[in-house]
Formats: C-alpha cells, sequence, structure tokens
C-alpha cells in the first residue's frame, strides 16, 4: 500500500463511521499535508568517516518526507515520516475520535556507525566465533570491515476515553539493535600480557507491553499500571582466538536474557486547603535472568606463555539466578499559601534489593582472589526529602529558595552510608520590559562513612593503601554552584542573552583520588534584524573544566613502606598528581534571509575546538613526567546553507549545501599501529592487535541535495 494514502484511508474510516452513528450530517473533512522527493550527493573524504556520520545516513540516495492531517468535528489523524528506505528513517501516525480515543504508532531508525575500515586478524567477524592462527604479524593480510549497528525502535498505544473521567490505555513496542560493536579482550591475566581488539555481534531485542486503567477529572486523578518487558540477546557469549594460551579459544560474555516487570499507581488530588495539590506514587520492579555459571577457564598451562589449558573455576551452584526487586514512593504537596507566595514539600523513597545468587569461586583456582572468590550483591536504601519555595515580592520581582537532604545506605565496601545536604536560593527581575535577569546560588555538601581506615596489616601489605584511596563519587565534597542568564532587548529587533556557570567541587581529606574539580562556562548570542527580511545570529561558547588528582606509583612491592603514600619517596615507589584540562570552544553565525518575495536562504556556520592537556608532577620528578598537550584534542567546522523558492501555494523547491569537517589528535593514537610491539614480530605471544577504533577520525564531507515539495 502506497504510504501516502494510509493515513488518508484510516481517516476516512473515522469520518465514514462517525456520519453512520449519527443523524445529523457530518462535518466535511478537510485535510492538508505537504509530500518532497529530491535526492542527495555526498562526497566524502577520510580514512574513518565514523565520527562525521556516527548517528547519521550520509550515503548518496534519495531524500523523502510526506506529511498530511486531516481533521473534521469528530475525527482527526497526523501522519509524518522522512528519509523513507534510509537507515536513518522515522515514521509516525497518531489520530482518534475526540473524547473517544486516541492512538500513536511510531518507528525511528537511528544507526551508530563506530569505525569504517577496520582490521581484524580474525575471521568470522559479525559472528560468536572469531578465530585466526596466530601470530599475524603483517595488518597487510587481515581482513577489512566496518563496525556498526543499526537501532529500530517501533512503539505505539491506544487510549480509550469514551467512559471519562474513567479510561484505559494499553502500549507496547519492540526495540532492537543490530550489528557489531567493538570491544576488547585480555589476552593473558595482567596489562603485560597484552590484549585484543574485538569485532563483538551484537543482536538484542526488547519487546515490551504496558497497560494502564485510571479516573481523570478537575480534581482528582488516579492510575494503575503493569509494564512487561523481555530483553533477549542472541550472542550472549564471544569466542575468540587467543594467541597468549596456545590458540586456545577464550570466552567474553555479555548481558543475558532477562525479563523486567513494574507495577505502579499514581494519585493526584487537586483543589484542597491552601489552594494545595498533593501528589503520591509508587512503583514495584523486578528484573530477573538465569544463565549458566562456566565451570572452566582457559588459563596458562605448565609451558608459560604461548600454552594453555582449561581448569576448572569449582563455583558453588552450575546456575546463576539474577533477581533485582526496585521499590520507590513519593510524595508532594503544591500549596499556594498566601497572595505571590508558592511552596513545594517532597519525600522520595527508593530501595533495591539485590536477592541474586552469591557466586563463590573455590580457593587455588583460575579465578584465585587470595582465597575464596565471592561477590557483592549491590544494595541500597535511599531517603530524600526537600523544601522548596517561591516569593514574589514585587511586580517583576521573584525570590526563590530550597533545601534538599538525601541519604543513601549501602552495601559498598569503602562507603555505607553517604549524606547530601544542598541548599539553594535564586533571584529573577523581569520588571524592564527590555532586560531580564537571573541569578542562582547552591551549595551543596557530601559527607560519607569511610569503612577502610583500618585496611591491612602494615605499609608493606597491598591492603594498606585502600586506607588512602578515596572514590570520587562517594568521598566527602564541597560543592558551589553560581548561575546567570540575562536576556536584553536594547532596542527593536535586537536580542542579547547570555548565560555564566560556574562549578566548583572541593573533595576532603583525600590522600589518593580526585583532589578537586571547576567547570567554567559561558554562552552568548547576539541576534538583530527582522525575520521577514534579514535576521543574523551570533553564538559564542567557552567551557573550561580542570580535574585535580593525586595518585601513587608502586615498582618495588617488596619494599617495607611500599603501600604507604606517606612514606619517603623513592625511585620505585613515590607520589604523583595530575591536573586534567579541557578548553572547549564553539563559535557560531546564523542566516535568515528573506533575499526576494519567494526566495527564503538559511544558513549557518559554526566552528568547535576542543584542547584537552594533561600537567603530570611527581616527588623529586621521579619517573621525568611530562606534559601532554595533545590530549583528546578536537577541531570541527560545520557550513550549513539553503535556499527555499516558493515558486506558488502549492510547489516549493529546496536546494542546499553542507560541510562537515572533523580534525583530532590524541597522545593514544598519534602515530598509530595496529600491533605493540610494532612492526609485529613472529615470537611474541604477548603482542596486542589492534583494529583502529578510535584512531583516524581526521575526516571531510561535502552533501549536496535538492527538494522538490508539494502543498496540499
Amino acid at each position: 500500500m502506497n504510504r501516502a494514502t494510509l493515513p488518508m484511508l484510516i481517516a476516512g474510516l473515522f469520518a465514514a463511521g462517525s456520519a453512520v452513528a449519527d443523524d445529523k450530517p457530518a462535518a466535511p473533512w478537510i485535510a492538508e499535508g505537504a509530500v518532497s522527493a529530491g535526492g542527495i550527493g555526498v562526497s566524502k573524504s577520510g580514512r574513518d568517516l565514523s565520527k562525521i556520520e556516527e548517528y547519521q545516513d550520509l550515503d548518496s540516495g534519495m531524500l523523502s518526507s510526506l506529511y498530511v492531517r486531516g481533521r473534521d468535528d469528530k475525527d482527526w489523524v497526523d501522519f509524518y515520516g522522512e528519509n523513507f528506505g534510509r537507515d536513518d528513517m522515522f515514521i509516525t501516525l497518531r489520530g482518534g475520535r475526540y473524547d473517544t480515543f486516541k492512538y500513536n504508532i511510531t518507528t525511528n531508525w537511528l544507526p551508530h556507525n563506530f569505525v569504517d575500515q577496520a582490521l581484524t586478524p580474525f575471521q568470522g567477524a559479525g559472528t560468536s566465533l572469531l578465530t585466526a592462527n596466530f601470530p599475524q604479524p603483517n595488518p597487510a593480510t587481515w581482513n577489512n570491515l566496518n563496525i556498526g549497528l543499526e537501532r529500530k525502535d517501533t512503539h505505539g498505544f491506544v487510549e480509550w476515553q469514551a467512559n471519562n473521567p474513567w479510561y484505559a490505555r494499553v502500549d507496547g513496542g519492540q526495540l532492537t539493535f543490530n550489528g557489531t560493536q567493538p570491544k576488547s579482550g585480555a589476552n593473558g591475566t595482567s596489562p603485560g600480557n597484552g590484549f585484543m581488539d574485538l569485532v563483538a555481534p551484537v543482536h538484542y531485542t526488547t519487546n515490551s507491553a504496558s497497560g494502564e486503567v485510571g479516573y481523570s477529572s478537575l480534581t482528582q486523578h488516579f492510575a494503575l499500571n503493569y509494564l512487561y518487558s523481555r530483553f533477549d540477546n542472541g550472542d550472549p557469549a564471544l569466542k575468540w582466538t587467543n594467541p597468549f594460551f596456545g590458540n586456545n579459544l577464550d570466552t567474553t560474555y555479555f548481558a543475558s536474557d532477562n525479563t523486567y516487570q513494574r507495577i505502579g499507581a499514581n494519585a493526584t488530588i487537586r483543589q484542597l486547603p491552601l489552594a494545595s495539590t498533593f501528589a503520591a506514587r509508587y512503583t514495584w520492579s523486578k528484573t530477573t535472568n538465569d544463565t549458566g555459571v562456566p565451570g572452566q577457564a582457559l588459563n596458562a598451562g605448565s609451558g608459560g606463555n604461548g600454552t594453555g589449558v582449561y581448569v576448572p573455576t569449582m563455583p558453588n551452584t552450575d546456575q546463576f539466578h539474577g533477581e533485582f526487586v526496585d521499590q520507590t514512593f513519593s510524595a508532594s504537596v503544591a500549596s499556594s499559601p498566601a497572595k505571590g507566595v508558592d511552596t513545594h514539600l517532597y519525600y522520595n523513597w527508593h530501595k533495591l534489593d539485590n536477592n541474586s545468587t552469591e557466586l563463590v569461586f573455590a580457593a587455588g583456582t583460575p579465578v584465585d582472589c587470595g582465597g575464596p572468590c565471592d561477590s557483592t550483591l549491590y544494595s541500597y536504601r535511599k531517603n530524600n526529602f526537600g523544601l522548596d519555595g517561591i516569593w514574589r515580592f514585587s511586580k517583576g520581582n521573584r525570590l526563590s529558595a530550597g533545601y534538599d537532604y538525601l541519604d543513601t545506605h549501602q552495601n559498598r565496601v569503602d562507603y555505607d552510608d553517604v549524606r547530601y545536604n544542598k541548599l539553594w536560593a535564586e533571584y529573577k527581575n523581569t520588571t524592564l520590559d527590555t532586560l531580564s535577569l537571573r541569578v542562582r546560588y547552591q551549595y551543596l555538601e557530601r559527607r560519607s562513612d569511610f569503612l577502610l581506615s583500618n585496611a591491612g596489616t602494615g605499609p608493606n601489605d597491598p591492603e594498606y593503601l585502600n586506607r588512602f584511596v578515596s572514590r570520587f563519587d562517594n568521598a566527602d565534597m564541597n560543592q558551589n554552584y553560581f548561575k546567570l542568564v540575562g536576556d536584553w532587548s536594547p532596542m527593536p529587533l535586537t536580542d542579547v542573552s547570555i548565560e555564566a556557570t560556574l562549578r566548583k567541587n572541593d573533595y576532603r581529606n583525600v590522600v589518593l583520588g580526585r583532589t578537586g574539580d571547576t567547570r567554567h562556562e559561558l554562552f552568548g548570542t547576539v541576534s538583530f534584524g527582522d525575520f521577514g527580511k534579514m535576521r543574523v545570529t551570533f553564538m559564542a561558547d567557552y567551557e573550561w573544566v580542570k580535574y585535580d588528582a593525586f595518585h601513587r606509583n608502586i615498582s618495588d612491592l617488596a619494599a617495607p613502606t611500599a603501600y604507604d603514600p606517606n612514606s619517603a619517596p623513592t625511585s620505585s615507589n613515590y607520589n604523583w598528581s595530575s591536573k586534567n584540562k579541557d578548553d572547549n570552544w564553539l563559535l557560531g553565525v546564523g542566516l535568515d534571509w528573506q533575499a526576494a518575495e519567494k526566495i527564503l536562504v538559511k544558513g549557518s556556520v559554526s566552528y568547535f575546538k576542543s584542547d584537552g592537556s594533561a600537567n603530570v608532577d611527581s616527588q623529586n620528578n621521579f619517573g621525568n613526567p611530562l606534559p601532554i598537550q595533545a590530549f583528546d584534542d578536537w577541531k570541527q567546522t560545520q557550513i550549513n546553507l539553503k535556499a527555499i523558492y516558493s515558486f506558488s501555494r502549492r510547489w516549493s523547491f529546496t536546494a542546499g549545501y553542507a560541510y562537515d569537517k572533523v580534525e583530532y589528535s590524541d597522545i593514544a593514537y598519534d602515530g598509530y599501529q595496529y600491533t605493540i610491539p610494532s612492526p609485529g614480530v613472529t615470537n611474541n605471544p604477548q603482542q596486542s592487535y589492534l583494529s583502529g577504533y578510535r584512531a583516524f577520525p581526521n575526516s571531510s564531507v561535502n552533501i549536496f541535495y535538492v527538494l522538490a515539495t508539494m502543498h496540499f
């Protein structure tokens, strides 16, 4: 069936039904829309174009779109689709009968290109079995491939409203990922044994269905809903030839099939005393999966490097059952206790119970952890409450303030209780017709209970180092946050906007770990001109980010004070600090120009630059650290220009040009080679084999396109 006629036929069925159901003549059906068709021509330059076309289809071919909307006094329908048949196609159809039912179905395709012209020594890329006869020292003999996947999300709903205020709704959908993605695996059991870039197959499918029944009126809303979701992984494991273990097959495990169920209940009551609205919500959900536990693992044989044997892992069970039970509850009251005053009081509770199988691998096995290896079943309980309010103390003046408290109790080995206190205040002034200002300040304090302050028996025990290591996601911290937003119209047809942000985190009592991070951002636009004639907009953004951290290098493991960062430094064991910085710039200009009565020109030019660096210092300059200047440096230039010619009320024509250029430099990729060491050798089972992922993104693309649009 022709896509353009489908929504019209559906709408016609609804219109015909309404005419039969009522004695009075049906209102005429009014439809309008537009259909566009054209082509795109693309000229590409570069070794790997995946960054430019990471989430879009930039192949030469056909362009198309269709929009249709129809209405009468009982029924309505909207249809929109674009890029039919391309990898980034989008289609949506929605409609219904007023006060009776409504529906929607949408499909959205999105590519994710990881790397073009990758190389791999393996046969079978894209399958769950990668084989090779190592060594493979010459990349010229490897296989060439593109690594990427396609995401397709199709979902829809039908909602019945005929028994107002009661309603019922059913949703359903399917989300799929198909293709390949880059992964990696360790050749041996330590970083010095080398690693392997792998190409993993992706065949994910998530099917979901939900239903909701509820009651909704001007003063009350109640709803009960249920969701069921099933995730299926077509390739839960990848087998690959490992040269470190005598070319035997190693195994990398991915996400296993699982199911998710959720029950939710909502209640909202309005028009309570003090013009209050009360809202509450409770959810219960459970995620489960079952998978086998590997009974053996590939390990080094008696010959050491280049040999391998399968040895038993000796788990306490051969079947793993995963079960997460999540519960949430929230309640809030929004009120207006006095003229010009609004308040909001809220409470949130979240509990995660991890009822999964606790795996224990016997001591002495290849997965030996210095004793039986067991797993930590992470669980937590969060309590959060707060109060905020707004006071409009005069016309155009508004003061807001609030307090928020969050307590998290968890079973992490380093921190078991984390508490957040946040205070904020905001002032907004709109007394002048041409000027609006908003200023916000926020102070956040995080305090936690550290559990490893007595770890280890002494400075020659590796566990002793944990006394000094602070993870920045839970460590004590003070944060100061400031934001300024201003909008100014100094003269007619001229607008100025500015936004400035400062966020500074200070981590307290940290010996090893992140000690501080700071972020500044300044964004502004200046626009002037008449949209009916010519409008020009200039845009600029500057963002500066800095991370400070303190670390320890330990080369002599047997030294008496190896694991004590407070000990005197030696050339083998010493402390070092790092200061990572990112300077990000964005400059742009946009144009809207009514060049002639029937010709509209739109254009934009933007330039983005990210300049990263890492400054490293060490005690007594041990290790001779050097600053790193090429640290994730990006440059991107984009040009977009199009002209729209309105030939008549029915026909318009569009011609456009786009240019995109990416330049990248990083110490980890500059001078990239496919083997480590390079050139590859034939007598080293610890050799690493790389695919080229993120190595050669420097590229550019020129895009030309034309479209003819018919309006009806």
